[in-house]
């Protein structure tokens, strides 16, 4: 009786566990995107990563003058936030003029030009199965 009622509740988990996905696709959206050459780069950030240090996830595209469509694969369900750039001149960093960005950059709930340091709380986006993020591109 007890191996029956063990199979049992191991076909029930096993029946349950695609209900609970761990990881999923997200799909960003960048508007705005200004047709300058370079690349865009983007990326997906936890807490312990956002602004410092290497991103979990990332992705580049290709600059296209209007919509970039970028897809984040594998992502833990979870807080993400979202960091994306126009590298104009493709060197791989986010050039500043002095204080003030030199390039285009977007950020996951941010609609309008930066007040101030981005901070993680204040972009992060509840990552779930079929999570799509649209941001515009903030361009100096």
């Amino acid at each position: 009786m007890k191996m029956i009622a063990l199979v049992g509740t191991l076909a029930l988990t096993a029946l349950a566990a695609p209900a609970f996905a761990q990881s999923t696709d997200v799909t960003v959206t960048l508007t705005g995107v200004e047709a300058r050459g370079g690349q865009i780069l983007a990326s997906l950030a936890g807490p312990d990563t956002f602004m410092r240090g290497q991103p979990e996830h990332s992705a580049r595209g290709e600059v296209v003058a209007g919509t970039v469509t970028l897809t984040f694969r594998d992502v833990p369900v979870g807080d993400w936030a979202l960091m994306a750039m126009h590298d104009e001149n493709a060197n791989g960093e986010f050039d500043m003029n002095g204080y003030m960005p030199a390039e285009g950059y977007a950020f996951s709930n941010l609609g309008g030009p930066l007040m101030g340091m981005p901070s993680f709380g204040m972009h992060k986006v509840a990552v779930a199965a079929g999570t799509t993020i649209t941001a515009p591109m903030i361009y100096p």
